[in-house]
């Protein structure tokens, strides 16, 4: 009777667990949709993790995909807003039955309109057109795109053209794989000017010296971004590139961003059907995001502009102790000039976290603040607005640095600053201070740049060596003699804890 009664209460108990609490399994995870594209590639942006790959190592030809390598090098270059002119060459080099945009010889265009109609209209001329502004011919430019491809490390992607021509037009050693393609999207879009093109939907075609009047406008090629059947609530395209050769057939490449700043790139190649191309695109981005939701390992984030550039560490590690914030599109802006009052309000916050809040707060401005603590004197005041100079640095960082006179070691310096004879006579004992020290740091040919702005990169890694400074060769100092009171006292007019005051 007693074993009945034992049986009775396991079954029950069994069945009250099995009945009141759901088992999750498997079936939670979003399904991977069939793809028709003989090689894919979905990969999170910001630490190049891969979500989901078919063949992605397998070498493909990428056809106009090339035109994002074409586009983000001119870009580099810095002629956006200067003209060029078209060459013959430029017009011959479209290949057989190539896009284009009918340019002539002669016909002159600023480089911001052929990218536009590079990367947008994936036109052929406009393309050539820009390698040969940027490069002075397209075989040099060709060699400055195989340059950049070794730069990032991409040993299975080769090309011969700036546009995307492969076996066809006599170019079939021009081929790259999925995951290389990954990588070249994954560059470009670190590129903030580059972003904004890929994502616009339509373009006004430019007046030029053979096209006096306005000649309408050209849409995107690109569905996912123009299309409502491709909107979603799960992310936002950035934007993308098509292309299309016979042996190539569709290829596509495109970025998306969720609502929390997650960026995935995926890349198709050899796909035998455009429709289906971007249907494809779309089940796959929804499924990428899907998964991102259920797992967080694969929810990295970051600025975008960063993703190549050593200072990235750094840059996060203030953003992430709130030192500096970033852009709402998830981009750092590390090359914007910095004014008078950013910088000194990332200087308060470094020094005393919480003393920086109640600045905040209180309605007074950092560069007040500075006023009254002697940091700065009067004359700052109100030019909060200006642009921040190295020689503005050199006055603030000064400030934070304890006197210490060596007359070899002066003068030895002096020898190394190229410019030091520019330097107004009064500053130049700051700059001594502030270069000895390593927190103002000269250039590689000795050059300090009084005069010179500073960029939003510059002021982190300015303060970053400051921080450095400070914990290694002040705190010891504080340790060592913090306890008698008026020492301590001068000394923290040097030193700040790093940590909030109620952390203690």
């Amino acid at each position: 009777m007693r074993k009945k009664g034992t049986l009775l209460m396991l079954t029950l108990y069994l069945l009250i667990c099995v009945t009141s609490f759901p088992v999750y399994a498997d079936d939670t995870r979003p399904v991977l949709p069939e793809v028709q594209a003989e090689s894919y590639i979905l990969i999170n942006a910001a630490d190049n993790r891969v979500i989901c790959e078919k063949e992605a190592d397998r070498k493909q030809y990428p056809a106009s995909t090339t035109k994002i390598l074409t586009a983000v090098l001119a870009l580099e270059a810095g002629y956006y807003e200067q003209t060029t002119t078209v060459s013959q060459a430029a017009v011959d080099g479209i290949g057989i039955n190539g896009s284009n945009m009918a340019l002539k010889p002669g016909e002159t265009l600023q480089f911001k309109d052929l990218l536009r109609m590079t990367l947008i209209s994936s036109a052929n001329d406009a393309a050539n057109a820009l390698a040969e502004g940027v490069s002075g011919s397209i075989s040099a430019f060709v060699l400055l795109m195989n340059e950049k491809i070794r730069e990032l490390g991409l040993s299975n992607t080769h090309f011969t053209n700036p546009v995307g021509l492969d076996v066809e037009d006599g170019h079939p050693e021009h081929q790259t794989t999925a995951r290389e393609l990954a990588q070249l999207m994954r560059y470009a879009t670190s590129n903030t000017r580059f972003r904004e093109i890929i994502g616009e939907t339509e373009y006004a075609l430019p007046v030029t010296n053979f096209h006096p009047e306005s000649r309408g406008s050209r849409k995107s090629t690109d569905l996912l971004l123009t299309q409502l059947q491709y909107q979603s609530d799960s992310f936002s395209v950035v934007g993308g590139k098509t292309g299309y050769t016979k042996a190539a057939q569709n290829v596509f490449v495109a970025c998306a961003r969720n609502g929390e700043g997650v960026e995935l790139i995926l890349v198709l190649m050899k796909h035998p059907n455009r429709r289906a191309m971007f249907e494809d695109s779309y089940k796959l981005f929804e499924y990428g995001f899907a998964l991102v939701s259920r797992d967080r390992s694969l929810a990295a984030t970051g600025f975008y502009d960063l993703r190549y550039r050593e200072s990235a560490d750094v840059i996060h590690k203030f953003y992430e102790s709130g030192y500096v914030a970033g852009n709402e599109d998830g981009c750092f802006d590390y090359a914007a000039d910095v004014s008078r009052e950013e910088f000194l309000r990332v200087l308060g916050r470094i020094k005393d976290p919480v003393a920086a809040t109640g600045t905040a707060e209180s309605g007074r401005t950092y560069l007040a603040a500075a006023i009254e603590q002697g940091v700065v004197d009067a004359t700052w005041s109100g030019t909060g607005s200006l642009t921040m100079t190295r020689g503005d640095a050199v006055t603030v960082m000064s400030r934070h640095i304890p006197a210490r006179r060596n007359l070899l070691e002066q003068f030895a310096l002096m020898l190394r600053i190229k410019d030091f004879k520019a330097i107004p006579a009064s500053s130049r004992l700051d700059v001594l201070k502030a270069v000895k020290t390593g927190i103002i740091p000269l250039a590689d040919d000795g050059i300090l740049g009084y005069d010179e702005t500073i960029s939003r990169e510059e002021m982190v890694l300015m303060l970053d060596r400051y921080i450095q400074y400070r914990d290694t060769v002040l705190n010891p100092i504080l340790s060592l003699v913090g306890h008698i009171h008026p020492i301590r006292g001068a000394v923290r007019n040097f030193y700040i804890p790093s940590v909030p005051v109620s952390a203690k």
